[in-house]
C-alpha cells in the first residue's frame, strides 16, 4: 500500500511543538511519521495547517435540527421547560435528526465525538456507518422519584447490551449517563455508577451547571425546587440534608473514566477533589456558557492545577450550530492570553483523554488513527507564526480526513 504524503504550511501534532512546512505521512489508516522538513513525494497542501481531528467530549444530536438556540435562556428552568415543550413538539424523526448532526460534526472537524442519548438510536447510527466519527455514546437516564428507579436501571442494562459490530469495537462504545442531580434519584444515581463500573464503561453527568444546583442540594430550595413541584416530582425526603456537589462528584472516581459536563459553578471544594480523582474529567461548552450569562469559567484554573478540561458544543438548543472549531475561536476570541496550543489541546488530546480514546486519536503520533482536519489560513496573514495563524478568526476547517480517507 503506497503511503499518503502530506505538506502543509504548519503542522500541529498537539503533543509536540508545532511543525512549519511539516510532513504527516499515512499508511492505511494509521498514522506513518510526522516531522519537519521536505519530501519528494510530498502533496503540498498549500497554505493550511494540519491538526487532529477536533474532539467533541459533549452534545445531544436529537437537537440538530434546531436553527436557533431555545429562548428564554434565563432562568435556566424556563429554558428546561422550553426543551421539554421542543421534544414533544418536534416531528421529524430523531433518526434524521441525529443523522444530521453527524454530518455537521464531520464536515466541521469534529472526528470524535461524546453523544448524550435518550433512546438507542444514535449508537445503531453510528454502528451502521463506516464514514463516522468514532464515538461514546452515552445513554441519558432520568427519574427523580423512586418509582422510576427500576425502570431506568432496566433502560440502562438493555442499552449496554445493544450490539456492537466487530468493525465498530475499537471506535464505538457505550455508557450512561445520569442526567444531573436535579432529575435522578440518588439511589438511581449511585445503582447507574454502579452499572457502568460493573461494565467498565464511562458515565457523563451534568453537574456545576447552575448556581440553582448548590441552592437544591444544600439548601432544598430555589428554582428547582419550583419546577420539580410544578412537575409533581418534589419530595423533600429524597435528598440528604446538606448534600454537596462532591458527593456526586466521589462515586465517579471509582471509574475507569467519567465526564463531569460543565462545572461551571466549580468552586475550590470541587477543584481540589478533581486534583485527587484522574479519572474525571471536566467539560467546559464555551459558547453554551456563554449563551447562558454565566460568570466566568474556571476552565483555565482548573487545568492550572493538573485537571483534565475538555471542550464540547452541547446542543443547538443553546449553541448556534455543532462546530467544535468555532468554539475554538470563540475561546481565542475571549481569552487572548492563552496560547493556542493549550485552546488546541483542549479541542482535541483532552477530549480523547476523558473519551478513553487517547491512544487512538487526539494529537498526530505516529500508530495514531489518521484522523485529521485541514484548515484554511488566511492568505494575506503573512509571515506570522503558526500560532498566530491557526486560530485568526478568519481560518476555517476546509477537509476532514477519517481514518486515512479525505470524506469531503
Amino acid at each position: 500500500m503506497e503511503r499518503q504524503i502530506y505538506q502543509a504550511r504548519w503542522v500541529f501534532p498537539v503533543n509536540g511543538p508545532p511543525l512549519e512546512d511539516g510532513i504527516v505521512e499515512i499508511e492505511g489508516t494509521r498514522i506513518a511519521a510526522v516531522y519537519g522538513g521536505a519530501h519528494s513525494r510530498a502533496i503540498d497542501l498549500g497554505n493550511v495547517a494540519l491538526i487532529p481531528g477536533l474532539v467533541n467530549a459533549h452534545t445531544h444530536l436529537e437537537f440538530s435540527q434546531l436553527r436557533a438556540p431555545l429562548e428564554p435562556a434565563a432562568p435556566f428552568t424556563d429554558w428546561i421547560r422550553a426543551i421539554m415543550k421542543s421534544r414533544f413538539e418536534t416531528e421529524q424523526p430523531v433518526t434524521e435528526r441525529i443523522q444530521q448532526g453527524i454530518s455537521e460534526c464531520l464536515s466541521s472537524g469534529t472526528t470524535t465525538v461524546g453523544e448524550i442519548a435518550t433512546s438507542e438510536e444514535s449508537l445503531r447510527l453510528f454502528n451502521a456507518e463506516s464514514q463516522v466519527p468514532r464515538a461514546v455514546v452515552f445513554r441519558e437516564c432520568l427519574g427523580f422519584t423512586p418509582d422510576r428507579k427500576a425502570g431506568q436501571e432496566q433502560v440502562a442494562a438493555a442499552f449496554l447490551e445493544e450490539p456492537i459490530r466487530p468493525e465498530a469495537l475499537q471506535r464505538l462504545f457505550p455508557g450512561l449517563s445520569p442526567h444531573a442531580p436535579y432529575s435522578v434519584h440518588p439511589d438511581l444515581y449511585l445503582n447507574l455508577v454502579q452499572q457502568a463500573r460493573d461494565q467498565g464503561v464511562p458515565v457523563a453527568i451534568h453537574l456545576g451547571e447552575t448556581s440553582a444546583e448548590y441552592d437544591l442540594l444544600e439548601r432544598k430550595e430555589g428554582a428547582f425546587v419550583d419546577l420539580l413541584s410544578e412537575l409533581g416530582l418534589w419530595d423533600p425526603e429524597i435528598l440528604q440534608d446538606g448534600m454537596r456537589m462532591t458527593d456526586y462528584l466521589a462515586p465517579l472516581a471509582e471509574l475507569p473514566a467519567a465526564l463531569a459536563v460543565h462545572g461551571n459553578y466549580f468552586g475550590p471544594p470541587e477543584w481540589e477533589f478533581l486534583q485527587g480523582a484522574p479519572a474525571i474529567s471536566v467539560v467546559y461548552c464555551p459558547r453554551t456558557h456563554h449563551y447562558f450569562g454565566h460568570p466566568a469559567h474556571p476552565w483555565l484554573t482548573m487545568i492550572e492545577q493538573g485537571i483534565n478540561v475538555a471542550l464540547g458544543t452541547d446542543s443547538r438548543a443553546s449553541n448556534p450550530d455543532l462546530s467544535l472549531w468555532k468554539e475554538l475561536l470563540f475561546l481565542r476570541e475571549i481569552c487572548p492570553q492563552v496560547p493556542t496550543e493549550l485552546i488546541l489541546e483542549c479541542g482535541t488530546l483532552a477530549g480523547a483523554r476523558a473519551l478513553g480514546f487517547a491512544e487512538e486519536t487526539g494529537s498526530l503520533e505516529v500508530g495514531k488513527a489518521a484522523d485529521l482536519a485541514l484548515i484554511q489560513l488566511p492568505e494575506e496573514a503573512g509571515g506570522g507564526t503558526g500560532s498566530d495563524l491557526l486560530l485568526d478568526s478568519r481560518s476555517d476547517v476546509a477537509r476532514v480526513m477519517l481514518n486515512g480517507v479525505w470524506i469531503n
